[in-house]
């Protein structure tokens, strides 16, 4: 997935860089009004040596922005759902079965977020050009 962006900050071998973000309208988003003007601000490799103002591309995996969606989103509902059956079928009722869920999301957030910093490393995006310097 390629996104151009401005690096706005740079430190050590990592740039911050401010893209648009993307919406489900695609190039049309402001037929919707939802969501005009929205930016993101991204941490990327700079192995390019871009400077502060540079116009850049970026790039991650389609497979690994999927992949850290899944892990953030879809991991924890699992763990939701599979804790409240686990609790249901110990209990057999349902305020104990959503308590059991929701803790069991919770531990899976913890998780993630002790596994972060490893994870930081798989899914950080690298900036592959520099488009023009501003």
């Amino acid at each position: 997935m390629l996104q151009n962006g401005i690096v706005k900050k740079i430190k050590d071998n990592m740039a911050e860089v401010e893209i648009q973000r993307s919406s489900a309208c695609g190039e049309s988003c402001a037929s919707c009004g939802l969501c005009p003007g929205q930016t993101a601000v991204v941490t990327a490799s700079n192995d390019i040596h871009a400077t502060v103002g540079d116009r850049v591309t970026i790039d991650m995996a389609d497979k690994k922005v999927l992949g850290a969606a899944f892990l953030v989103y879809i991991v924890p509902l699992i763990a939701l759902i599979a804790g409240y059956f686990i609790g249901y079928a110990a209990f057999k009722s349902e305020l104990p079965s959503v308590g059991i869920g929701f803790l069991l999301m919770a531990v899976t957030f913890g998780i993630i977020i002790l596994c972060d910093k490893k994870l930081k490393k798989r899914y950080t995006p690298r900036i592959v050009s520099i488009v023009n310097n501003e």
